[in-house]
């Protein structure tokens, strides 16, 4: 991992900020817009319900080109038109702003804004964790699960 100045640390924070906004409001359409069987439970903030459930609109997408994959605790979202993703995490609603280091990476490298902090890490993987567990030591972020961080 190059050596991270000030700036490029806030520009990160703040794209785990940009991260968690964007994953709320995919969450919020995939609940509005699918046809989600334990909608009662989920309401009530039990994402880990949340399933591939078919379109409401009968369209192929979210609202804004928007694809998705529930798999296992994380939903993939991938913007068809920008190529932008995100893999959400889905065990309640604070879940959603977990950060884990590849998936976080994946974002930074897919958001035409921010691609370019990831040549601060030569290890997609193993320099993020490294950053996480560093803003960890500095009460930035907690660990949550696993290798997932949440911001503090």
């Amino acid at each position: 991992m190059k050596k991270l100045d000030k700036d490029v640390i806030s520009k990160l924070l703040e794209a785990m900020d940009t991260y968690k906004s964007i994953a709320e409001k995919l969450i919020d359409k995939l609940i509005t817009e699918t046809d989600q069987p334990e909608k009662e439970k989920i309401a009530e903030g039990n994402y880990y319900e949340i399933e591939n459930a078919d379109l409401l609109n009968g369209n192929q997408y979210l609202t804004d080109n928007w694809f998705f994959d529930v798999h296992g605790e994380h939903c993939m979202f991938e913007n068809r038109i920008t190529g932008q993703i995100l893999e959400v995490s889905l065990g309640d609603i604070k879940s959603v702003g977990n950060i884990d280091p590849y998936f976080f990476y994946k974002f930074l490298e897919t958001t035409k804004h921010l691609c370019y902090l990831t040549e601060y890490f030569e290890k997609p993987f193993d320099d993020t964790l490294l950053f996480l567990r560093e803003l960890e030591k500095q009460k930035k972020v907690v660990h949550v699960y696993r290798v997932e961080f949440r911001k503090i």
